[in-house]
C-alpha cells in the first residue's frame, strides 16, 4: 500500500485557516464580553438631562417677583383711600375725592407730599398708555404679566413712551398735580386692574409681600 505525499502547500493553507478561525473566535467573545460589562450610559445620561430640566423649571416657576411701592422718597403719605363698601364710615369719608364741589368714590390711592418725589412702577411691565386728563393730569399705564394692569395719575415729567420696557428701577416720572379740591401740589393717583377688574392698591401692594 503506498501512502500519498501531501502537497508542500495544503499544510501551511490549513495552517492559516486555524488562525483566522482562532482570531475570529476571539473577536467574538471579546464583543460579547464587553457587551455585558459596558453599562447603558445613554439611558443614565437621559434621566440626568430630564432632571436638571425639571430643577431649571421649578427654580423658574418658584421666583417671584416682589411688588414694590410706586414711589421713592420720603414724607409721603395717603391723603385719600380706595373707597370700599365694607370699610367703617370714618374711612369712607377718607376715601371720597371732591371736584366741583362732587364728592366722588375714589378708585385708587392718592399720595400726596411737601416735596416733590420719583415715580417707579411696582413691577416690571411695558409702558401701554400715555396721555393727559383734564382733572387728573398726565397718566401712565403699564401691562405687566398676569393679566395685571398699573395706572400713575396726577404726574408730570413724563419720561416713557408708549411701548418702552420697563424695570423696577425706571423712574418713569415726578409727582404732579390734578384738580381735585384740597389736594397738595405733589400727588400720584394709583390704580390697579387685575383681569380687567378695578382692585384696592393697598392689598394689591400687600399680596405677596407678607
Amino acid at each position: 500500500m503506498t501512502r500519498k505525499k501531501l502537497k508542500d502547500w495544503v499544510i501551511p493553507t490549513l495552517g492559516i485557516f486555524v488562525l483566522i478561525g482562532a482570531l475570529f473566535s476571539y473577536y467574538l467573545i471579546s464583543n460579547l464580553i464587553n457587551t455585558n460589562l459596558v453599562p447603558d450610559n445613554s439611558y443614565v445620561t437621559d434621566a440626568m438631562v430630564d432632571n436638571t430640566i425639571d430643577v431649571q423649571n421649578e427654580v423658574e416657576t418658584t421666583e417671584e417677583v416682589k411688588i414694590i411701592k410706586p414711589y421713592k422718597g420720603e414724607g409721603i403719605t395717603i391723603s385719600k383711600y380706595y373707597y370700599n363698601d365694607e370699610d367703617d364710615e370714618s374711612k369712607q369719608q377718607k376715601s371720597l375725592i371732591r371736584y366741583q364741589n362732587i364728592y366722588m368714590p375714589n378708585t385708587g390711592i392718592l399720595y400726596s407730599s411737601d416735596n416733590s418725589f420719583d415715580i417707579v412702577p411696582v413691577l416690571p411691565g411695558k409702558i401701554s398708555v400715555v396721555k393727559t386728563d383734564d382733572i387728573l393730569g398726565n397718566i401712565i399705564e403699564i401691562e405687566h404679566n398676569n393679566n395685571i394692569v398699573t395706572i400713575y395719575q396726577s404726574v408730570k415729567d413724563v419720561k416713557v413712551k408708549v411701548g418702552d420696557e420697563v424695570t423696577q428701577d425706571t423712574i418713569i416720572a415726578t409727582s404732579g398735580s390734578n384738580k381735585l379740591e384740597d389736594e397738595k401740589e405733589n400727588c400720584l393717583h394709583f390704580e390697579v386692574y387685575q383681569d380687567g377688574t378695578l382692585t384696592n392698591p393697598e392689598e394689591f401692594l400687600l399680596s405677596n409681600n407678607q
